[in-house]
């Protein structure tokens, strides 16, 4: 099937796309030739620095990410 897609004989579905970057671990946007990160989603250009920073805390570390990135960016008081 993928040698299909590979020479234009086949449209992937969406759900086989995502399935093709799960199993080789990359984004759907590396599969779709949109970046040339693996890792990486094109993102919208509105998305603010600290926007794309909680996103990605979140993708690497879930919850705790956010968390982890919140208390980074909160002043301390009397320390």
């Amino acid at each position: 099937m993928i040698a299909k897609y590979e020479r234009g004989e086949n449209e992937p579905s969406g759900i086989a796309v995502r399935l093709l970057a799960e199993t080789f671990g990359v984004s759907t946007d590396y599969l779709f030739g949109l970046t040339d990160d693996p890792r990486r989603l094109v993102t919208s250009a509105r998305m603010s620095a600290d926007e794309r920073a909680v996103l990605e805390a979140f993708r690497r570390e879930g919850w705790r990410g956010i968390i982890r990135l919140g208390a980074e960016h909160t002043p301390t008081q009397g320390v």
